[in-house]
Parts: C-alpha cells; structure tokens; sequence
C-alpha cells in the first residue's frame, strides 16, 4: 500500500474543487503539485488500482 504525504497550501471556502497543494509519496523523492480535487484523485487514482489488483489476486 502506497503512502502519500500531502500538503494544502490553499483552499477556496467558496469553491469546494478549489486547492492548492502539493502530493509525496512517502519513500520516494518525487513531488507533484495538484491545483483542486480533481487533479489529485487522478495523481492518487493509478496507485490504488494497482492495490486493488494485488488484493483481488489474493482471494
């Protein structure tokens, strides 16, 4: 399972989608910057279908 570290740098109380942040996952040195909800389900998403996959081949 990955680990991710993320940060929130800004958000629009008006606007729910609307923050700013960066996103880490733990262990590696890389970082991606996400700019609202949307974008960082997408950075998220890839990591925990391959999490699913390995739990489905386990039953």
């Amino acid at each position: 399972m990955e680990s991710y570290l993320i940060r929130i740098y800004r958000r629009d109380k008006e606007n729910p989608e609307g923050v700013i942040g960066i996103i880490e996952e733990i262990g590696a040195e890389k970082k991606e910057p996400f700019r609202n909800l949307s974008e960082l389900g997408k950075i998220i998403c890839p990591a925990i279908k391959k999490g699913r996959k390995r739990h489905e081949k386990r039953k």
